[in-house]
C-alpha cells in the first residue's frame, strides 16, 4: 500500500491520537508487545515493555505491560534526552548494556538503576505527522539483550508500524478528524485491501484478524505492500 501523503485538507493537531488511541489499536499494540516478551522468554528474565510517544510536546509513556512498566517508562519525560527519543531521531535502535555505567545519559540511567533495572533496549516505530514511537523493552540485569533479542524487537516494531500506517492511512483517506469507533473502522480497512489488493471480502476479513491476532502481517496469504494479490 502506498505511503500516506500530505495531498488534500491538512489532517487536525488531534488526528493521530484520535485514530491509534482507539481501544483496538491499543489492544491490537499490547497483544503483538506481550507476544513479543513471550517469543524471548522475557517473563521468565524480568523483561519490562513500554510503548513510548515521542513529539513536540516531549516525551510521554503510551502504554505498557504493567503499572511498573508504565512507571519506568516514565521517567523519559523528566529529562531532556534518552533512548526513546534517540532511537526516534536516528530511526535506530538504541541499546543501553549497563544502565549504571552507561555515560550517554547520566540522570536518565541513574534513575533506571534506582529503579533496579540494568538495561534497555529502545526500538523505532511510526514516524507520520508528528506521531512517532519507540517500543522500549527494560530488563532488571545488566547485559540482558542478546541479538537474537535485538533482531526480534526491530522485527516487531516494524510491523506494528505498518498496522498503524494502515490505520493512519484509511482514516486519512476517510478524512476523519475524530476517532472513529471499531466497526466503522473495519469497514474501510475491508474496502480498501478488496479495492487495492483484489481480495474478496472474507479473505480481507480473515488478513485483518490474522493481523491483529498473531502479527501475521507478511503471512503468505496477506498481501505485501507494494504488491497486488489476487482473490
Amino acid at each position: 500500500m502506498a505511503e500516506a501523503t500530505n495531498s488534500g485538507p491538512e489532517p487536525p493537531a488531534a488526528f493521530p491520537s484520535a485514530v491509534l488511541d482507539t481501544p483496538d489499536a491499543q489492544a491490537f499494540l499490547s497483544d503483538a508487545a506481550e507476544d513479543l516478551i513471550e517469543e524471548v522468554g522475557g517473563p521468565a528474565r524480568g523483561f519490562l515493555w513500554a510503548i513510548t510517544r515521542v513529539g513536540p510536546g516531549g516525551v510521554r509513556n503510551w502504554t505498557a505491560a504493567s503499572l511498573k512498566g508504565r512507571q519506568v517508562d516514565g521517567l523519559q519525560g523528566s529529562f531532556a534526552d534518552g533512548p526513546a527519543r534517540a532511537a526516534v531521531v536516528s530511526r535506530e535502535f538504541i541499546h543501553i548494556p549497563d544502565a549504571a555505567a552507561d555515560r550517554r545519559w547520566p540522570g536518565y540511567c541513574a534513575a533506571i538503576a534506582g529503579e533496579g533495572l540494568g538495561s534497555v533496549l529502545s526500538v523505532p516505530m511510526i514516524d507520520e505527522w508528528e506521531t512517532s514511537a519507540a517500543l522500549t523493552l527494560y530488563a532488571p540485569a545488566p547485559h540482558a539483550f542478546t541479538s537474537d533479542d535485538v533482531i526480534r524487537t526491530v522485527a516487531c516494531a516494524r510491523r506494528m508500524s505498518k498496522v498503524c500506517h494502515l490505520l493512519l492511512e484509511l482514516a486519512r483517506k476517510a478524512r476523519t478528524a475524530v476517532s472513529p469507533p471499531p466497526s466503522p473502522l473495519t469497514e474501510l480497512a475491508v474496502e480498501s485491501l478488496i479495492r487495492e489488493y483484489g481480495l474478496t471480502e472474507e479473505s480481507a476479513l480473515q488478513y485483518l484478524r490474522a493481523v491483529a491476532r498473531d502479527l501475521a502481517f507478511m503471512s503468505p496469504t496477506a498481501p505485501d505492500a507494494g504488491t497486488t494479490s489476487a482473490a
